[in-house]
C-alpha cells in the first residue's frame, strides 16, 4: 500500500476516533442536562436551591457549547475528508495497478529511497 495512502487512512481513522470521543461526550452531558431537568420537576425549589442549580446547569450548558463547537471544527476538516476518500482509494488502486506494471516491463527495483539515499 502507498505510504501517502497509509497516512491519509491514518489520519482519517484518527479524526473519526475523536468524533467518536465528542459524540460520547456530548451524550454524556446531554444525559446530565435531562437528569437535571426531571430532578427540577419533582422539588419544590427553594431560592438557596435555584441559585445552585442555576449555576450548575449553566456550568453543564457552557461545557456541552465547548464540545459542540470542537465538534464543529472537527466536522469542517472530516467531512471534506470523508467526501474524497473514495475518489483517493479509487485512484490509489488505478495507480497500483500501473506502478506494478511499470516495475515489471522497465525491470525496476529500486525503491524511493534507495535513489534518495544514493543522492546524498
Amino acid at each position: 500500500m502507498c505510504e501517502y495512502h497509509s497516512k491519509f487512512n491514518g489520519l482519517l481513522s484518527e479524526l473519526n476516533n475523536q468524533r467518536g470521543i465528542l459524540t460520547k461526550e456530548l451524550s454524556r452531558l446531554d444525559k446530565y442536562i435531562s437528569s437535571m431537568y426531571h430532578d427540577l420537576e419533582g422539588i419544590d425549589p427553594s431560592e438557596e436551591f435555584s441559585l445552585s442549580f442555576v449555576t450548575q446547569l449553566h456550568d453543564t450548558l457552557k461545557k456541552r457549547r465547548v464540545v459542540k463547537d470542537e465538534m464543529a471544527r472537527l466536522d469542517a476538516v472530516l467531512n471534506p475528508l470523508r467526501n474524497v476518500s473514495g475518489d483517493i482509494e479509487t485512484s490509489v488502486n488505478i495507480r497500483k495497478k500501473v506502478s506494478k506494471r511499470w516495475k515489471r516491463d522497465f525491470k525496476m527495483t529500486l525503491t524511493i529511497e534507495e535513489v534518495i539515499s544514493a543522492s546524498n
